[in-house]
């Protein structure tokens, strides 16, 4: 276990690792690049993780810790009485809670849809409790386990969805815009029953 001192210098690697993947591709970005950004060398890089995919890999536990407390409050599916307003919270929460998380929940997705098999467990882990929250709401009007296509679906909308977060206009759309039409699609899915 890393002293005070080594802790520190391990979450500078995070730190700019993360910052480097919000303006560069994932595999444009190498160990010498994140090792210049701390000012220190990449022999000390290697110290602390095996490689970039082990901070990535690192980061999205915070990411998955950090989404299960957002959305605390949602897994019983009560939120869907709610109608609209329950689909924009749940929303909200969801994006809100990956909103410090963007750069590596863009790289997660990305990957995980190579199946690399530590990107994919990942992934999961970090989605799991919107797969959570919307089942829960699903259930009760697709009693028979038929939404989960449509919670797939979801989960798929709402990551693509965090990659844009950060961008002004997309399509003519503000964020608030992009939102409240992710909130129609949550709230049409899990009010109406398969047909």
């Amino acid at each position: 276990m890393p002293n005070e001192r080594g802790l520190q210098t391990r979450q500078k690697l995070m730190d700019a690792t993360i910052e480097l993947l919000a303006t560069r591709s994932y595999r444009d970005i190498k160990v010498m690049d994140i090792a210049h950004v701390v000012g220190t060398s990449p022999a000390t890089f290697y110290q602390y993780f095996p490689d970039i995919e082990g901070v990535v890999l690192e980061a999205s536990r915070l990411l998955a810790e950090e989404t299960n407390a957002a959305l605390d409050g949602f897994e019983d599916g009560s939120w869907s009485s709610d109608g609209l307003p329950g689909a924009t919270r749940l929303v909200d929460a969801v994006l809100d809670g990956w909103s410090g998380h963007l750069p590596v929940m863009r790289v997660l997705t990305a990957v995980a849809a190579e199946r690399d098999p530590r990107f994919v467990k990942a992934y999961f882990a970090a989605t799991r409790p919107v797969v959570r929250a919307l089942t829960a709401a699903a259930q009760t009007t697709t009693p028979n386990g038929e939404g989960k296509e449509l919670v797939h679906a979801l989960v798929s909308g709402l990551t693509a969805a965090a990659g844009h977060e950060n961008a002004g206009s997309v399509q003519g759309l503000t964020k608030r815009q992009r939102r409240r039409g992710l909130a129609r699609l949550v709230h049409a899915a899990v009010t109406t029953a398969d047909a």
